[in-house]
């Protein structure tokens, strides 16, 4: 079976740090992006082509909506929304988001997502 390729964006290092832990664990998923803003984000999406991106919705330079906007919907990968803010969840799943994780990220929590 194929591993999924999955991207991260964050601006909170310990945030991206712990993602990144945690998804080490799963041994389907390949880490192919590790972005800590937005733009980093489109950049890292348009020459890596995750299957899957977890991604924060307040980042100081796009938000993880701006980041979906910015591909066109044929080359928008599945997204995790992952965030300190529950308010945004009706408009994640508005977006087709898989899933909606609330910081601090826990292991059980990511594995059901």
């Amino acid at each position: 079976m194929a591993r999924l390729r999955a991207l991260i964006a964050d601006d909170e290092p310990l945030a991206r740090a712990r993602l990144v832990r945690l998804l080490g664990q799963f041994p389907d998923i390949e880490i192919v992006a590790d972005c800590a803003s937005g733009g980093e984000a489109i950049t890292a999406m348009h020459a890596k082509h995750p299957d899957i991106a977890f991604l924060d919705i307040q980042m100081p330079d796009l938000d993880g909506f701006d980041v979906l906007g910015a591909l066109p919907r044929g080359e928008q990968p599945k997204v995790v929304f992952v965030t300190a803010h529950s308010e945004h969840a009706v408009r994640a799943f508005q977006a087709r988001a898989l899933d909606y994780l609330l910081k601090p990220v826990s292991a059980e929590r990511l594995r059901e997502a």
